[in-house]
């Protein structure tokens, strides 16, 4: 049996013409301002979450009308299903947007 440590390629070497560089972070995570920017991106994310999850109930709304055959009970649990979807979007943008205020304006 061989060594299984040959088998390790140490990083920041180039063998045989291929560089094999240190890995690094994307961002700086140990100044204020790469914190800030890493709690931008993961805020985008979160955003873009709930726009889909907003944009499925308003899919489920639209169908909840189209499926209650005048059924009161159908069409009030569509328009509240439609309601809690725009409601919610519209907090999660001004939430998005207080805090991004207080991180670029007030912080830095």
């Amino acid at each position: 049996m061989g060594d299984s440590k040959k088998n390790i390629i140490p990083l920041g070497v180039t063998i045989g013409g291929y560089t094999f560089d240190t890995p690094t972070l994307k961002w700086d995570i140990t100044s204020t301002d790469g914190v800030i920017n890493l709690v931008i991106v993961i805020f985008n994310l979160l955003v873009g979450l709930s726009a889909l999850v907003a944009v499925g109930m308003i899919i489920y709304s639209g169908y909840m009308f189209i499926t209650s055959a005048g059924d009161p009970e159908k069409v009030k649990k569509g328009g509240d299903a439609l309601t809690a979807a725009i409601v919610g979007m519209i907090i999660v943008f001004l939430a998005r947007t207080i805090i991004l205020f207080i991180l670029e304006k007030i912080l830095v």
